[in-house]
């Protein structure tokens, strides 16, 4: 459900036929697909209530992932209409797409064009539905670097981080920059959530890479835990 005309939901390109014919079949087909796979696999989540307790508290939290993890998100929050960010790409649109099939909704832009207007969309999101998720590394990578627009949001929103990690026992893995997984049917999916990062007193860029080098290090070493406590190698 879109909540604000002040957020850029629609991306500004135009697409080619082809793909425009794929846009109206693959978000339905992945959707199914997805659920289907999901529903074959054993689910592990823990320490979850270091989201619920700090959205009781606080009243706005930002969920932070990696992209290969976007699904397993999208699963778990499936009906909140949490709103998370997608680029103005085709990828973007067939990811958004496919989101909203979750029953979640995406404000629309990229680093390179609608920067601004995508934080302010995220900042609205989050006063109006308190959550936001964020993969930390979209849309193109490099693979779990975390990007400063995280701790640039949490700043103006003065909303805390909490991060989520993920690790699947089997998998197939596309050969794409973020190595996205694929569960085999009965894989082991283990999600955990890790303590909450406190938002920067202020945009000052000292301040921001602070908490961006702090989320990713947290984020990289919940997978790391996860693993090990599961016996996984990634």
């Amino acid at each position: 459900m879109r909540i604000s005309e002040d957020i850029p939901y629609e991306s500004p390109y135009s697409f080619s036929i082809p793909q425009k014919v794929a846009l109206s079949t693959l978000p339905t087909l992945l959707y199914y697909f997805l659920r289907g796979l999901f529903s074959l696999c054993e689910w592990r989540i823990y320490d979850k209530e270091f989201f619920t307790y700090t959205l009781e508290i606080e009243k706005k939290v930002i969920i932070a992932f990696w992209h290969e993890h976007m699904a397993f998100g999208a699963h778990i929050f499936q009906g909140t209409n949490y709103h998370t960010l997608t680029s103005f790409s085709y990828d973007g649109e067939l990811a958004s797409r496919v989101v909203r099939k979750f029953g979640l909704e995406t404000v629309r832009g990229s680093s390179s064009k609608g920067g601004s207007d995508a934080l302010r969309g995220l900042q609205i999101a989050l006063e109006k539905t308190g959550c936001v998720g964020w993969t930390l590394d979209g849309p193109k990578g490099p693979r779990r670097i975390a990007k400063p627009g995280v701790a640039v949001l949490s700043a103006r929103a003065q909303a805390p981080i909490i991060p989520m990690g993920a690790v699947v026992d089997k998998t197939w893995r596309l050969n794409s920059w973020d190595r996205f997984p694929i569960p085999k049917p009965g894989a082991k999916i283990t999600v955990a959530f890790g303590k909450p990062i406190k938002p920067p007193s202020s945009e000052d860029p000292v301040e921001v890479e602070a908490v961006r080098k702090e989320v990713e290090d947290s984020l990289n070493n919940l997978i790391f835990r996860i693993q090990k406590a599961v016996g996984v190698k990634d």
